[in-house]
């Protein structure tokens, strides 16, 4: 998609490099008032897209005339809009450039692509100097988890001001448990992506029924064009299981799944966040992820979910106990009791309370020359 700024209200704006394939972050950001930049940048993986990208995002301007504040969402190369931008200024990090600083994505880039892999080997440090250059621009960072503000630590990522952790909220009005019968299925929700590991799902599915397990698995999400290799790799994998792919389902129909579905299953291996599964809790389902970055802040081991070492063992494990006893149902109480936790109004009011004092800051500078 194209290059996008995203006002809230009418002065502060909220700067997002591109939308793609609609996932957790996209659908919060798409709640607000879209105004697209033209010409439009590629999305294409391969280099000289990916250059020429990061080029027109560098050589964006923003100026008091279009907002008296910034909140960039930092993802990918979001950073760069502050090559040229003056605003007084914060971001929301998701998380820095996940292929050059998620330990589990490059290994797995590694496995799957050594040309890719030895490119990035090679531009990587010119990366990271210049995000490092954009960041002290930054008066605050917020990042989305304690998994995230480790990556950017990591990273040498250094905001002129503090960094802090704000979880994001789930809107509790759209995904809530409506009180019915849970089906005998088990369902993966989210973008079809090799990242997200959903082969590793398939494995700990294809255990659990060999062990005897009554129920089926629903794959559903949006397919990255460029994963279709994957998607053909995961139908070959689920090949004689009862396993249903669903390629393109609404946002209506993703929450009924979620209502409807004995628990949620969350293969990642090492999620930034991982607004899923917070959206499944609303809706009282339980999670089953693996023991490792943004799961571990969100879902309440033996309470709300399982978190499990990334195995098909034990992935069956937990499908087995989610549907073959009474536990799952005893914590859909429990599931959207966390989620609630999580609200936008908490949010919201964090960001409204540290915009306000990068401007005032701001001020007060120009006052004081």
């Amino acid at each position: 998609m194209l290059p996008s700024i995203i006002i809230i209200g009418m002065r502060l704006a909220v700067y997002c490099p591109w939308v793609h394939l609609i996932g957790g972050i996209e659908r919060t950001l798409l709640e607000l008032r879209v105004i697209e930049f033209k010409p439009p940048v590629s999305v294409e993986r391969s280099m000289t897209p990916l250059v020429g990208a990061a080029w027109r995002i560098a050589r964006t301007e923003l100026s008091e005339r279009d907002a008296d504040a910034l909140l960039v969402s930092s993802n990918d190369l979001g950073d760069l809009i502050m090559a040229r931008t003056r605003l007084p200024a914060a971001c929301y990090c998701w998380t820095p450039l996940k292929i050059l600083h998620d330990p589990a994505l490059r290994e797995g880039l590694r496995r799957r692509d050594k040309r890719k892999s030895q490119a990035l080997s090679v531009l990587g440090p010119a990366l990271d100097a210049v995000d490092r250059r954009m960041w002290r621009r930054y008066d605050h960072a917020f990042v989305c988890s304690g998994e995230v503000l480790r990556r950017v630590q990591n990273a040498r990522l250094v905001p002129s001001g503090p960094a802090e952790v704000l979880h994001p909220g789930v809107d509790l009005e759209w995904f809530f448990d409506d009180g019915r019968s849970r089906e005998d299925f088990l369902l993966v929700a989210g973008r079809i992506k090799w990242w997200k590991n959903v082969d590793l799902a398939i494995a700990g599915f294809a255990e659990a029924v060999r062990r005897g397990g009554r129920l089926s698995l629903v794959i559903a999400g949006v397919v990255d064009p460029y994963d279709e290799n994957y998607l053909e790799s995961l139908r070959a994998q689920a090949e004689g299981l009862p396993v249903r792919f669903e390629t393109e389902p609404s946002q209506e129909r993703l929450r009924e799944l979620l209502r409807g579905c004995r628990a949620l299953v969350f293969p990642t291996l090492n999620e930034d966040f991982g607004m899923v599964p917070l959206e499944a809790m609303a809706c009282g389902a339980p999670v089953i992820a693996v023991d490792a970055g943004g799961p571990r802040e969100s879902v309440v081991d033996g309470e709300t979910g399982w978190l499990v070492p990334p195995t098909a063992h034990a992935f069956a494990d937990a499908m087995l106990e989610a549907t073959s006893t009474s536990r799952a149902e005893e914590m859909r109480t429990a599931a959207r009791v966390r989620a609630a936790q999580f609200s936008w109004d908490r949010f919201v009011r964090r960001v409204d309370d540290v915009m306000d004092e990068i401007l005032d800051r701001r001020r007060v500078a120009q006052a004081n020359p």
